[in-house]
C-alpha cells in the first residue's frame, strides 16, 4: 500500500496553491495582491469556523512569500523552498499548536530564537494555530514582539474564538475572516474528490453530506472518507445518515405526522427503536425540529427549495404534510421541542423524560388539520436497522355489536371511548372490503391480507394518500378567507394569536375555552353556562371591536362577532382551542365543587 493511501483524504486533498483554494475570495485575492507587491503585513490573524481553510491557507502563504519562482502569487510547488515546505523540512517556517504550548516560557523561547536571520527561506514565518489558547501571561510576553519584529519575521495566527484574544493582539495585525463554505462548492469539491477515488456517490448523498458538514470542508471530506469502507456500488443518502449517526427522512417524517395525529403507540415505537440502535436521543430532538423548520418552510414559502436543502421529491411531500395544518401549530411544536431539548440536558432518564415530552406536545397540538375526517396522515415506515422494511397494516377484529377492535403488538386496543371521552370513528378504510356485510357472525376476526409498499413509491402516490386521508379535530367547520376555505379552528387560534400579540393576554385565556361556529355569515363564540367569567371579559365593547378587527385581519372579509352564553353545554357542537389538559382540570374541579380562593377566606 502506498504511502498517499494510508492518508486521510483531506490531507490528500488539501489546497497548495491559492487557485486551489474552496471559495473565500474575501481572503484569497487581497493575500495574493500582497504577494505580488510584496506589501504583505508581518502580523495576520484568520479566524472563522473549523474546517474553512485557515491552516491551508497559512502554509500556502508562507510558501508563496518565499518561493524562488512565483507564478501570480502562486507557489511554484517546484522549487527547493516549496519542496521542503511540502514535506516539513524547512525549518524557517513554524508551525505551533497553541493547544498544547501555550505557557510564557514557550512563547519567551520563540522571542528568543526569533532574532536569528533565516536559514535557508527570505522570510522566517510562525503558525501559531488555535491562537486563543495561549494563557494570558503568553499573550503579554508576545505583545512586544508582535508589535517591533524583525524584518524577517511574518507570524500568521489562526483562531476559531477570535473573541478570546486580547484586543491589543488584535489591533497589531491584519485580521482576516473566513466564512463558512457554501453547499455548492461542498458538493462541487467531494464529486472531484469521488472521480478521482473511483467512488460513485448520488447525488442526494453529496447533499447531504454538505448539510450535515456545516459548511466545513474537511468535516465533509472526512465524511465521504468513511463512505470508501462501505463497499457498495453507489453510496445513497440513507448511507450517509447511518454514518453520521443520524435517522433517516422517512423515520423523522413518520415521527412528524405521529405528533400531528396524535398516534401515540407510534411514538413509543419510534423512541423504542432510537434507543434499541443506540441512536442520541438528544440529537434526534434536534434533527426532529429541523424537520419541523422544514415543514414550516414549506407551509410559509413559495419557493420551499431555495431555503431547504433537500430532493424536490422530498419537499414536495413535506408541503403535504405541511397543509394539514398550520404555521402557528407548528411554530408551537418547534418551540416545544427546543424546550424538550434543554429538559433531556438536566434529565436522569432521557427517554422517559423523550417520551413524557412528545406525547404532551402530541395531546397540546395533534389533529389541528383543516378538512374534518377522522383518519390519518399515512407516512411510509423505516426502520431504523434496515433501508427498506414497511410496517403490514393493523389487524381488525370484528364482533357482532360491528365494534371494530385494533390488534396492535398481541394487544387487543378496544377503542370504545369512557365515558368522559369523545368517541373517535374507525374509519372504513381500515376494515377489509370483504367483511363489510349487513350481518357480521359472532367471533369472527379478520386479517387483512399483507400489503408490502416500497419506499421509492412516488410522490404523487403518497401525496394522493395524504390529501385523501388527514387528520382532524371533531367538530371543526369551514370558514371562508381571502385564500378560499379553511378550518375555522385554525383561523380561531390564529386569530387567538394575535390577541396575544396585541399583550391582550386576559382575552386569550378568557377565549381559549369558547366554542366557535360560523354561521350564516356571523362568527359566533359560545361558552358553557359555567364560564360566566370568561364570558363577562369578552361580552365587552372593546374585546369585541378587538376580535372583530383580527378575524378582519386573518380572513381577509368581515364577520360580525357575536358572544352568546348557552344554557347548557353540547360538546357536539362548535370546536374550541383550549388544551385538553386544561379541559379536564377545569371540569374535575366543577365536578368536585373546588372552592375559590375568596370562598375558602
Amino acid at each position: 500500500m502506498a504511502e498517499q493511501d494510508r492518508l486521510a483524504l483531506y490531507r490528500l486533498w488539501r489546497p497548495q496553491t491559492f487557485s486551489e483554494m474552496v471559495a473565500q475570495e474575501q481572503v484569497v485575492y487581497p493575500l495574493r495582491q500582497s504577494v505580488i507587491s510584496e506589501t504583505f503585513s508581518h502580523a495576520l490573524l484568520f479566524s472563522g469556523t473549523r474546517g474553512t481553510g485557515k491552516t491551508s491557507l497559512a502554509k500556502i502563504f508562507a510558501k508563496a512569500i518565499n518561493c524562488l519562482n512565483p507564478n501570480n502569487g502562486d507557489p511554484c510547488n517546484q522549487c527547493e523552498i516549496c519542496q521542503a515546505a511540502n514535506d516539513g523540512s524547512l525549518m524557517d517556517i513554524n508551525e505551533i499548536d497553541a493547544a498544547s504550548h501555550n505557557s510564557v516560557d514557550d512563547i519567551r523561547r520563540l522571542t528568543d530564537e526569533i532574532v536569528f536571520t533565516p536559514i535557508r527561506a527570505r522570510y522566517k514565518v510562525y503558525i501559531i494555530d488555535e491562537v486563543h489558547m495561549l494563557s494570558p501571561g503568553a499573550f503579554n510576553a508576545l505583545l512586544k514582539t508582535l508589535e517591533e519584529p524583525p524584518a524577517h519575521a511574518v507570524f500568521i495566527m489562526a483562531t476559531t474564538e477570535p473573541h478570546r484574544i486580547p484586543a491589543t493582539i488584535i489591533s497589531r495585525s491584519q485580521h482576516f475572516r473566513f466564512r463558512r463554505i457554501p453547499n455548492e462548492e461542498i458538493i462541487r469539491r467531494m464529486q472531484d474528490i469521488a472521480k478521482s477515488i473511483d467512488l460513485t456517490v448520488d447525488e442526494d448523498a453529496l447533499e447531504v453530506i454538505a448539510l450535515l458538514s456545516g459548511g466545513a470542508l474537511r468535516d465533509a471530506i472526512s465524511l465521504l472518507d468513511q463512505t470508501r469502507q462501505l463497499q457498495t456500488k453507489s453510496v445513497s443518502r440513507d448511507d450517509v445518515l447511518a454514518l453520521a449517526g443520524r435517522v433517516p427522512d422517512q423515520f423523522l417524517s413518520e415521527t412528524a405526522v405521529a405528533i400531528l395525529c396524535q398516534q401515540s403507540e407510534t411514538l413509543l415505537s419510534n423512541i423504542q427503536e432510537l434507543a434499541m440502535s443506540g441512536r442520541d436521543l438528544t440529537r434526534f430532538v434536534t434533527d426532529l425540529g429541523g424537520y419541523f423548520r422544514n415543514l414550516l418552510v414549506c407551509s410559509v414559502s413559495a419557493n420551499p427549495e431555495r431555503l431547504i436543502q433537500m430532493r424536490g421529491e422530498d419537499i414536495r411531500y413535506m408541503t403535504t404534510i405541511a397543509k394539514t395544518t398550520s404555521p402557528g401549530i407548528l411554530s408551537d411544536l418547534i418551540a416545544g421541542l427546543a424546550g424538550l431539548l434543554v429538559t433531556l440536558r438536566f434529565s436522569p432518564d432521557l427517554r422517559t423524560t423523550l417520551e413524557i415530552g412528545l406525547i404532551q406536545l402530541s395531546t397540546q397540538w395533534g389533529r389541528a388539520h383543516p378538512n374534518a375526517n377522522e383518519q390519518s396522515l399515512p407516512v411510509e415506515k423505516m426502520k431504523l436497522g434496515s433501508i427498506v422494511e414497511i410496517k403490514d397494516p393493523l389487524p381488525v377484529e370484528l364482533t357482532d355489536t360491528a365494534t371494530p377492535t385494533v390488534i396492535a403488538n398481541d394487544h387487543a386496543i378496544d377503542p370504545t371511548p369512557a365515558e368522559d371521552e369523545e368517541p373517535i370513528p374507525v374509519p372504513d378504510e381500515l376494515i377489509p372490503p370483504e367483511v363489510k356485510v349487513d350481518k357480521i357472525p359472532t367471533e369472527t376476526q379478520v386479517s387483512p391480507p399483507e400489503i408490502v409498499v416500497s419506499v421509492a413509491q412516488s410522490t404523487q402516490d403518497v401525496e394522493g394518500e395524504l390529501t385523501k386521508t388527514p387528520c382532524a379535530l371533531p367538530g371543526a367547520g369551514m370558514i371562508k378567507t381571502n385564500d378560499g376555505e379553511e378550518s375555522l379552528l385554525t383561523v380561531w387560534r390564529d386569530v387567538l394569536d394575535l390577541v396575544q400579540k396585541e399583550h391582550r393576554i386576559d382575552i386569550s385565556l378568557c377565549a381559549r375555552p369558547a366554542r366557535v361556529l360560523f354561521e350564516e355569515d356571523v362568527f359566533e363564540i359560545h361558552f358553557d353556562h359555567s364560564l360566566i367569567g370568561q364570558h363577562t371579559c369578552l361580552n365587552k365593547k372593546e374585546s369585541i371591536e378587538l376580535i372583530t378587527q383580527l378575524l378582519t385581519q386573518r380572513t381577509g372579509r368581515h364577520y360580525p362577532v357575536q358572544i352568546v352564553l348557552d344554557e347548557s353545554l353540547d360538546k357536539a357542537i362548535g370546536a374550541t382551542a383550549e388544551w385538553p389538559w386544561l379541559a379536564q382540570a377545569r371540569d374535575k374541579a366543577l365536578k368536585e365543587d373546588i372552592p375559590s380562593p375568596d370562598e375558602r377566606a
